[in-house]
């Protein structure tokens, strides 16, 4: 099977095209070089179009590219459901493509271009994101009868569902109420215990939902844990409590807390802040950040000095090794990370270490770079899911304060 992508399948699949040889039409070239540099186009679209260029010229060999000839403009013409449009320029050279190619595919994103390929008799695969619809978990509701039938023939379940590696299961009855905690692993179901953490600085920190229980052991037993959510869910306060909790019992040797210190969006920056890199870190939403967690910044200050606790910004990150380090990389706000950083940060891991991706690439993206199918978090997600090392949990519950609940409907 050979693709042939078209301009949208391209700003859609991005690095997904390297995957197999495939096809693209010279129209796509010239359209990505419009959106590189338009005045209509949002910042992330033309980033995204800037990569894929580039990504194009680095390997020239995965792909051919099928010259518009402008003899086919009478046969655009003498088709009756193709407009004189870019699009249908493109179909075309997919479907001289086609009569020389043997199982040749066409990929688009757009339903009108969909529609239009199908009625010439090409071969269509119809790219959705659905991203955003993987939380790390499913939920069912069974009633008495069903039930009995679910846990009859438990151990085919998992493949029944087409449950993947180490995706949750929450199992209610027919009036709702949570009634088991499931976890598949290598085809069948685990039960899931109840979790607890227990730190000196923390305390005892017990889950306030079912979503914050398939959380903690996500947290325990994978080596990298993504937690996404609404602001006050939980994603931060559970993510240090387990690490403080692997700090003091000396499961962990260090803390080590990557972030990118960008503006909040829509808020103004402050400029210089003195000092050396913690410092600066400490000054900005990082350091406001730990402050909250621990109490005071007196606290934070003396885990940094005993090493306990060290800060690293994505821009110092290229050439740093976590192996031999026993320690939890914490990615906080990893929604603003793109692609590149995000695999920056994951392939500075060592064996011996954990990782955990905490943010909200729903809502709270802070800079256009970050957005949509360019975002770090949700490429992580596609890529690790169903690997046994990862598990992901989308927190629900906004547990913060009452007021916090209110304002994410705004």
């Amino acid at each position: 099977m050979t693709y042939f992508y078209d301009t949208c399948a391209l700003l859609n699949k991005q690095s997904g095209i390297l995957n197999s040889f495939f096809y693209i039409s010279n129209i796509s070239l010239k359209e990505l070089e419009n959106i590189k540099t338009s005045n209509t186009k949002d910042e992330s679209t033309k980033y995204t179009a800037r990569k894929i260029i580039k990504m194009l010229d680095d390997h020239e060999d995965m792909y051919k590219v099928v010259d518009y000839d402008k003899k086919w403009d009478i046969e655009l013409s003498n088709y009756s459901v193709l407009p004189e449009s870019n699009d249908s320029k493109i179909i075309l050279c997919a479907l001289h493509a086609n009569s020389k190619i043997e199982d040749l595919v066409f990929c688009t994103d757009d339903i009108c271009c969909k529609r239009l390929a199908i009625n010439l008799g090409l071969q269509v695969h119809y790219i959705k994101d659905k991203l955003d619809d993987y939380k790390g978990y499913r939920e069912i509701e069974l009633d008495e009868d069903e039930m009995a039938e679910f846990y009859q023939h438990k151990p085919d379940q998992a493949k029944k569902l087409k449950i993947i590696n180490n995706e949750y299961l929450i199992v209610k009855d027919s009036n709702g109420k949570v009634v088991d905690k499931l976890k598949a692993k290598d085809g069948v179901f685990e039960e899931v215990g109840f979790p607890c953490f227990e730190s000196q600085q923390y305390g005892k920190v017990k889950p306030k939902d079912v979503y914050q229980e398939i959380a903690m052991d996500s947290l325990k037993y994978n080596k990298i844990t993504m937690l996404a959510g609404p602001a006050g869910s939980g994603k931060s306060y559970l993510a240090m409590a387990y690490m403080m909790t692997a700090l003091e019992k000396g499961a962990i040797d260090h803390i080590i807390i990557v972030c990118n210190p960008i503006a909040t969006r829509g808020a103004a920056k402050l400029g210089f802040y003195p000092g050396d890199k913690d410092c600066k870190l400490l000054d900005s939403q990082i350091g406001n950040f730990l402050s909250s967690k621990f109490g005071d910044s007196f606290r934070v200050e003396s885990l940094i000095e005993n090493g306990k606790i060290i800060l690293i910004p994505l821009s110092d990150l290229r050439g740093y090794d976590t192996s031999g380090m026993n320690a939890c990389i914490y990615m906080t706000e990893s929604q603003n990370t793109d692609i590149d950083l995000m695999k920056l940060v994951l392939q500075r891991t060592g064996d011996d270490c954990k990782v955990i991706i905490e943010g909200d690439y729903s809502t709270q993206v802070d800079s256009a770079y970050y957005a949509g199918v360019n975002n770090g978090m949700k490429r992580a997600s596609e890529v690790f899911r169903g690997h046994n090392c990862y598990g992901q949990v989308n927190l629900q519950s906004i547990w913060r304060s009452e007021i916090a609940e209110i304002a994410e409907q705004m």
